[in-house]
């Protein structure tokens, strides 16, 4: 089983926390649902602070990786969804200062999982700011 982050000098260092692809063989993947920034009862964490939001998703993701047997490290791409995407790259250090295990050590070091970050008008649950999907690589 063997994860590799793509990377090439021909292409565009990103400023934020961001990867080109990651190559996996052996193993099982496990496609997630978008974890959203709710508690356990299902009340919207953080309503307009996307920080408290992006702890909630993160918390929600290794509750639900953990029944899976995996964590953070195990993810191999992610589709970050946002009403802010603004507020949501400005935050890139942040994220890596927080979660160094997920968007690696620093928003150029392309450590990070793929990704793609996507803006919409609204989310699905209400006051939502930001919603993650992942995949994760299991051994």
């Amino acid at each position: 089983m063997a994860r590799d982050i793509i990377r090439s000098d021909a292409l565009w260092t990103p400023q934020w926390p961001y990867s080109y692809g990651t190559r996996v063989t052996g193993g099982t993947l496990l496609f997630m649902a978008g974890a959203i920034a709710v508690d356990k009862k299902g009340n919207t964490v953080g309503k307009g602070d996307m920080k408290a939001q992006i702890r909630q998703v993160i918390e929600n993701i290794k509750t639900a990786l953990g029944a899976a047997g995996a964590k953070l490290e195990d993810i191999v791409n992610m589709r970050l969804y946002t009403t802010d995407v603004d507020q949501m790259l400005s935050l890139a250090e942040w994220r890596c200062q927080n979660f160094p295990e997920l968007w690696g050590r620093g928003p150029s070091s392309q450590e990070a999982p793929s990704s793609t970050l996507v803006g919409v008008t609204k989310l699905g649950y209400d006051g939502g700011m930001v919603e993650i999907e992942v995949v994760a690589h299991l051994k």
